[in-house]
């Protein structure tokens, strides 16, 4: 039987959708206090924008 060690679970980019955080910023230590995510997350436009890339189109089906 195979033993796995059990980990603190990856943390995902909500601005990169399927990659995980790669903390790119200084004093981060994941989404939940990352200054772009925070920026895009409370932005209508940029949210919006981000939804727009990450759901494929209707007329791409």
């Amino acid at each position: 039987m195979e033993s796995r060690a059990k980990g603190r679970p990856e943390a995902r980019c909500p601005i990169r959708p399927g990659e995980p955080c790669t903390l790119c910023q200084l004093d981060v230590t994941g989404p939940q206090d990352c200054g772009l995510v925070y920026l895009v997350m409370h932005d209508d436009e940029l949210r919006e924008g981000l939804r727009r890339m990450s759901v494929p189109d209707a007329a791409d089906r």
